[in-house]
């Protein structure tokens, strides 16, 4: 022990030393005041006194070792867990599992998991995405109709109407033209008495009906080109607004369709764990406290998601995880040499020092109610290939010296 450790000048302090000769001066006054009073009282025979158990004071080095078990452990756990979701389904089961203790490489099987359920889903969302994939063409398609429909109006059937209007006022303005020239001819025949005043007015009667063609002839020109033209543009234009929306409108399910897809895939791939780095398996069992909610890594056991099944210990981050008395905690701080002696190894110590202490006690069942114990980490910092995670180790803490003391 006094070669593992160097002297800490803090606690080569002279209080240290001083609390000693208080003690034992304290322990002669008592001494001396316990001998006059037995003197007085005629005191114990010899053979009493022959028969008390006697240490001679001396100087030495003082030592405080506080001596505890704990927990080996990886400081920085590569952790594996199960990324697949519950869903509404209580967990999923483990098929097949890497023994505890094996050595991996990276990319090597860990866990696999069920996934048969995943595999009907997917089906499933493929004839989804293929209705989708349907309904995006359809609407593709229409959108394309409605632009077609547009440019065919523009440049076909508004042009004919026009065209077919154009050529009826035409003919109504000819008519009228020939209708007011044989009126002219008729008045002149009708002077000479030629032509009888029935006659007359018919061919009167033949102008008004002349104008009021041409009249309609123009007006539905104008109609077509100043309102039909104009409504059947913003028909045309609302077709391929609304076509354009439910095409993107149809993209975007496909697209959310494809998404759940994807992530059903990759679901599936997840049930098939590998290692992500080279290192030695150790399963994450799970232990309550009151023995209810125990989880025991194994084949067949059900995960839910985000539990880590498999902690993967780096073998060059390695410490110890103990309990220490309440009695003891207050003599104990960071920074703090220790010696740590795994279970059942007969070889060097191994040097360690204290990492860290809680604050407040761990929680207690009814069996140690009246037991208070504070977590405590300590850090290996020589380390050796026989060391494992999960080993049971004995260390030993130096919590004070003091050189040349009354002992």
């Amino acid at each position: 022990m006094k070669a593992a450790f160097a002297a800490d000048p803090i606690r080569q302090s002279r209080h240290g030393a001083a609390t000693v000769w208080l003690l034992v001066g304290l322990s002669s006054v008592v001494i001396a005041a316990g001998g006059g009073y037995l003197a007085l009282r005629g005191g114990p025979s010899l053979s009493g006194i022959e028969q008390a158990v006697w240490h001679e004071v001396t100087r030495g080095d003082f030592e405080l070792v506080i001596t505890e078990r704990g927990e080996i452990e990886s400081a920085d756990d590569v952790e594996i867990r199960s990324e697949v979701k519950s869903g509404n389904h209580l967990g999923t089961a483990i098929l097949r599992i890497v023994p505890e203790g094996s050595e991996v490489k990276k990319g090597d099987f860990l866990i696999q998991l069920d996934s048969s359920l995943l595999d009907e889903d997917v089906v499933l969302q493929q004839i989804a995405v293929n209705t989708a994939e349907a309904l995006v063409v359809e609407a593709k398609n229409q959108y394309e109709t409605a632009v077609i429909a547009k440019q065919e109006y523009l440049e076909g059937t508004f042009v004919q109407e026009r065209e077919t209007l154009e050529s009826e006022l035409f003919v109504a303005e000819e008519n009228q033209s020939r209708a007011e020239e044989y009126l002219e001819y008729s008045k002149k025949l009708a002077a000479k008495g030629y032509v009888n005043d029935l006659q007359l007015e018919a061919d009167r009667f033949a102008v008004e009906k002349a104008k009021k063609e041409y009249a309609a002839a123009k007006t539905k020109l104008r109609v077509l080109e100043e309102f039909t033209r104009v409504k059947m543009l913003k028909q045309c234009e609302s077709d391929i607004l609304i076509a354009k929306a439910k095409w993107e409108s149809e993209q975007s399910s496909l697209r959310l369709e494809n998404d759940k897809l994807a992530e059903i895939q990759d679901q599936i791939a997840k049930c098939s764990i590998t290692a992500p780095i080279d290192g030695v398996v150790k399963y994450a069992h799970t232990n309550d406290r009151r023995g209810d909610d125990d989880f025991i890594v194994e084949e067949g056991a059900t995960v839910r998601e985000r539990q880590v099944l498999i902690r993967m210990p780096k073998a060059d981050s390695m410490r110890v995880e103990m309990k220490i008395n309440e009695s003891l905690v207050k003599h104990v701080k960071p920074g703090m040499r220790a010696e740590i002696r795994p279970i059942g190894s007969r070889g060097v110590p191994l040097v360690g020092a204290v990492d860290y202490v809680n604050q407040y006690a761990e929680p207690s069942g009814w069996r140690k109610a009246n037991v208070k114990e504070y977590k405590a980490y300590v850090t290996v910092e020589s380390s050796t290939s026989e060391l494992r995670s999960g080993m049971t180790a004995s260390v030993a803490i130096q919590s004070k010296f003091l050189p040349d003391a009354l002992l």
